[in-house]
């Protein structure tokens, strides 16, 4: 049986088994941690490793495509990541976990750059909003499934790595069967420092969508076990907030052609300010899926929203270098994410979890104002 299927179906199933493995290695991590009694900032810290591997990563992708063409990074990206993945459920030494986790980071910017880079060469402008919408959509939608991550604990710290890892290996026999060789030349992921000031929104967008992921979907389950709640209810409110993050892009691509994405990425902010304050209102009740819902829907906004405005302001010919460029905010965020409220958490209390990322919200949503006011 051929494992052949059309190219671009092929990058949605990598971005797919992705946002998969992010599902189920953050919050199982945070689980088994926390109870193994790891101090906050440990936990925090061990995230944080990841993603730094994807900022750092972002850069040695861009030379790695040069050497190997757009097909080989990908897969060798997917096969890095499943091995990494499975790695993780053979047992939990620290030091091990840190440097499996940085690498997995690496692995996870190369299927993100390698895979944008693709899609948007396939692309016309015809057609490009959707398939970015449906692309981002995969993303989302494999973050939601991934908390099933944590039923898996039941047979045992392995069972969740395993699978996520032995899904990866599967799917990258797929890809490389799948994309054709493209190559990439050098200059087109060279960095530009005029290109990032035109597609400023769009990054920051990225960054904060990173940092948020980073934040609410590693340590949503430390807030909730610290609250009260059962690994079940648990399990519960965190795909509540995976709901949200999967069932937002869909929406926002038609709200977006009907009023404008900058627009759009305005009402995202506000609507991350208020229910994220929400949450704060409801410590202890099941209630809390709801607002969870919210919170996911104005964080999952912000990763479509900044590929979609990557294809207003540029090229196709410059679209490249914006998808590194967004790649490396995206890890950026993600590093800070789970670090600075997970130090907050151990110093005040678990709700500041939320307090922190409102404000945060709150805080860009004003530079916006002004930004604005000045052009």
């Amino acid at each position: 049986m051929s494992l052949k299927i059309k190219p671009m179906y092929a990058c949605f199933l990598a971005i797919f088994t992705a946002g998969f493995g992010f599902g189920i290695v953050l919050p199982v991590s945070t689980v088994v941690l926390e109870g193994m009694r790891i101090a906050t900032p440990m936990i925090g810290f061990t995230a944080t490793v990841m993603f730094a591997g994807i900022a750092l990563g972002a850069p040695l992708v861009g030379r790695t495509i040069e050497l190997l063409g757009l097909r080989r990074t990908l897969t060798l990206g997917m096969l890095l990541a499943g091995a990494c993945m499975g790695s993780l459920g053979l047992g939990v030494y620290l030091p091990a976990w840190l440097m499996v986790r940085f690498i997995l980071g690496v692995a996870f910017a190369s299927i993100f750059t390698s895979a944008e880079t693709i899609v948007n060469r396939i692309c016309t402008d015809r057609n490009r909003g959707k398939v970015l919408g449906l692309y981002a959509f995969s993303f989302s939608l494999a973050l939601m499934i991934g908390p099933v991550g944590l039923w898996l604990l039941k047979f045992g710290v392995w069972a969740p790595f395993l699978v996520a890892g032995g899904i990866c290996l599967v799917a990258a026999a797929v890809v490389f069967a799948s994309v054709p060789h493209l190559e990439e030349e050098s200059a087109a992921l060279a960095f530009d420092r005029h290109l990032a000031r035109r597609i400023w929104m769009s990054l920051s967008a990225m960054l904060m969508a990173g940092f948020m992921e980073g934040a609410l979907i590693a340590l949503i389950p430390l807030y909730t076990l610290r609250e009260g709640f059962t690994t079940e209810q648990t399990s519960i409110l965190l795909f509540s907030f995976m709901l949200g993050h999967g069932g937002m892009p869909p929406v926002i691509g038609s709200l977006g052609d009907k009023i404008g994405l900058r627009k759009v990425l305005v009402i995202t902010y506000g609507l991350g300010v208020v229910s994220l304050m929400t949450v704060l209102l409801l410590p202890t009740t099941m209630l809390l899926t709801c607002i969870l819902v919210l919170c996911g829907a104005s964080v999952g906004a912000l990763y479509p929203l900044a590929v979609g405005l990557l294809g207003i302001e540029l090229t196709s010919a410059e679209l490249p270098r914006g998808n590194a460029l967004t790649t490396f905010c995206y890890g950026l965020g993600s590093t800070i994410g789970p670090l600075v409220p997970a130090l907050i958490i151990h110093i005040t209390v678990p709700g500041s979890l939320f307090a922190v990322t409102a404000a945060l919200y709150a805080v860009v949503l004003v530079s916006m104002g002004f930004a604005r006011k000045r052009s």
